[in-house]
């Protein structure tokens, strides 16, 4: 909910409530309807017209609706955010299990290589063991010839050689092995501890959405129950502003708000991303979308993405996030209003950009 009422401004506000055409008679508008710039502008009820249900009672009802109204659409859209961490997690879970994966085949082809190569240490050490050959003394003393000297000589260095160079890549081998096997567990603890942390995640997000919907339910049943009159202070005057004109496109961010103006009307739906029911958040992603420009689903990955805005640079398209939670959102519309969908039984709308308390301005 992105209106705070209390009770008292509530039952003065409903002895001079607005009927507003725009909002009393407001559809969902088509997928390919034009920006609704030109509808009806308000007509004010006589003054001496009070309505029946202007009591304290009253306004105390719609105080309440709006608390548990603003809890809903912030709850939704910290699941919108929640959502976007479970599959992180689940990515970085896949991730650390393949990783863990390759680390163990790894680790076991290095250990297979130490185990050949000290089989080749173990040979070259039987067959110097077998021939006698245990260092020059002993060659000298068994040549019968210089000649034979020079080749028992020659035969023993390369069998020498050739067992410390086996001795070596067997040592490389092995430590390299050790080395596998550490990665191995330690990616394999990663990965459990990233499935755990996907498990919890996934236990969190059910229950809250069980909490979300029960929300959900109270508020549209109290909406629902609402008086015509009721209704009427509750969608909050008209749909579009009387003398407002779009501003004109001349690139991506403004295309997006015009593509946005299209929806004026559309009714309010958690979790909805278009093209006919949006919530505040969806009503960005389904409007950029348009466009060819991806955005983050939750106002509060979009109150971090993109780049700020000083609220003295706004221009349209721009994103106006709201609440120190950035629990809501909107797009600015030029001539200091904002388009966004504002919480069940208010269709889309634009509003003055500071009818909220602005807590980021993002460029996309």
């Amino acid at each position: 909910m992105t209106r705070r009422f209390s009770a008292a401004a509530v039952g003065a506000a409903m002895a001079t409530v607005l009927i507003c055409g725009g909002v009393a008679a407001a559809q969902p508008a088509s997928p390919d309807q034009q920006p609704a710039v030109d509808v009806p502008q308000p007509v004010d009820v006589p003054a001496d017209s009070a309505p029946a249900d202007a009591s304290p009672a009253a306004g105390e009802d719609l105080a309440e609706l709006s608390r548990l109204s603003e809890e809903a659409g912030a709850l939704g859209e910290e699941l919108h955010l929640a959502r976007a961490e479970l599959d992180r997690a689940v990515a970085e879970r896949d991730r650390l299990e393949r990783a863990a994966g390759v680390a163990a085949a790894l680790a076991a082809t290095a250990e297979g290589n130490a185990q050949r190569d000290q089989v080749v240490v173990d040979h070259l050490a039987a067959m110097r063991y077998r021939s006698g050959d245990t260092g020059p003394t002993r060659a000298a003393v068994l040549a019968e010839s210089p000649e034979d000297l020079v080749r028992r000589l020659d035969a023993l260095r390369r069998i020498s050689g050739a067992t410390t160079s086996a001795l070596d890549a067997s040592r490389a081998a092995s430590a390299e092995a050790a080395r596998l096997r550490e990665e191995a567990v330690g990616a394999a603890d990663a990965a459990r501890a990233a499935a755990d942390d996907a498990r919890q995640k996934t236990d969190d997000l059910d229950r809250r959405s069980d909490e979300m919907r029960d929300r959900m339910d109270e508020v549209r049943r109290r909406v629902d129950a609402l008086s015509d009159t009721q209704r009427a202070l509750w969608a909050g005057g008209p749909v579009v502003p009387e003398g407002y004109v779009a501003p004109p496109v001349d690139g991506i961010n403004s295309a997006a708000l015009r593509t946005a103006l299209t929806r004026l009307g559309a009714p309010y739906s958690w979790g909805a991303t278009g093209p006919s029911e949006f919530d505040c958040s969806g009503l960005m992603v389904w409007s950029y979308a348009q466009e060819g420009k991806t955005l983050p689903r939750s106002s509060q990955a979009q109150a971090v993405s993109g780049a700020p805005v000083a609220p003295s640079d706004m221009q349209p398209g721009d994103l106006v996030i709201y609440y120190p939670g950035a629990t809501h959102v909107g797009m600015y519309a030029g001539d200091g209003l904002v388009i966004h969908a504002p919480t069940y039984g208010v269709p889309v709308k634009l509003e003055r950009v500071d009818a909220m308390p602005i807590s980021a301005i993002r460029r996309y």
